[in-house]
């Protein structure tokens, strides 16, 4: 693994993996998603919109989930990364289709934040990462880079605030089909606004984004956005998907 890769999600929250994944396993994974959009909730007033939370917990889709966590140039960054101490998938996972995303860090939030009164998310060195597989090119990805570095609000209103302010520091991602991004949770970051996605172009060939989220099994954060995930989840379930 290149030194450099791991120096740069360090430095600034975030780093490109190019062409992890092929053409034919991009394929399989659209066709999975798209096969269980039935199985999804509409989280936007955008018909062809859709998220699925925690997806590793649904069995048509966790062949999905174990080709991502046990991938082995993700691995090979992660090992790198957390310096050989030992590593976990967090449980939070998540497949959109055709969704908007606002600014936003991936902490637990609003009235999920005291999940987090125990632990201080900023007071580790590495934190927990995303590993986001883009199944089309793109570069609807924006972030504030160092972002993770400094504690930030953990409610979304402030969050727009904070993104407003710090507008000319904020860079663009572009990837393409197959590239994954790694990015550390706490930084700073948006996807494609509500008008980009409601374009009836993407009914037919929908923008889908695949993640889940790796942390240290010894990390005092790592645990509780463990636990205060499933909390979200079962509540994401009760809303969307009962």
């Amino acid at each position: 693994m290149d030194p450099k890769l791991t120096n740069l999600s360090l430095r600034d929250g975030y780093c490109v993996l190019p062409q992890v994944f092929d053409k034919a396993e991009i394929e399989a994974f659209r066709q999975s998603a798209v096969d269980n959009l039935g199985s999804m909730g509409q989280t936007r007033n955008v018909a062809h919109s859709y998220h699925l939370a925690g997806f590793h917990r649904f069995p048509a889709l966790a062949a999905l989930h174990a080709s991502i966590a046990a991938d082995e140039t993700i691995n090979r960054f992660l090992q790198a990364y957390y310096q050989d101490i030992p590593y976990f998938a967090l449980g939070l996972s998540d497949i959109t289709v055709n969704r908007s995303q606002h600014w936003h860090t991936d902490l637990l939030r609003g009235r999920y934040s005291g999940f987090l009164k125990d632990c201080d998310p900023w007071a580790e060195t590495a934190g927990c990462l995303k590993a986001l597989v883009y199944l089309q090119d793109g570069a609807s990805l924006r972030i504030l880079p160092g972002s993770h570095l400094t504690p930030t609000p953990l409610d979304d209103t402030r969050l727009e605030l904070l993104a407003e302010a710090s507008a000319p520091d904020i860079v663009r991602v572009d990837v393409r089909a197959g590239d994954v991004v790694m990015m550390d949770i706490r930084a700073l970051h948006r996807g494609s606004s509500d008008a980009d996605m409601g374009s009836p172009e993407l009914a037919d060939r929908p923008k889908i984004l695949v993640s889940t989220v790796f942390g240290l099994v010894s990390s005092a954060f790592s645990r509780a956005m463990q636990v205060g995930n499933a909390h979200r989840m079962a509540a994401w379930d009760s809303r969307y998907l009962a």
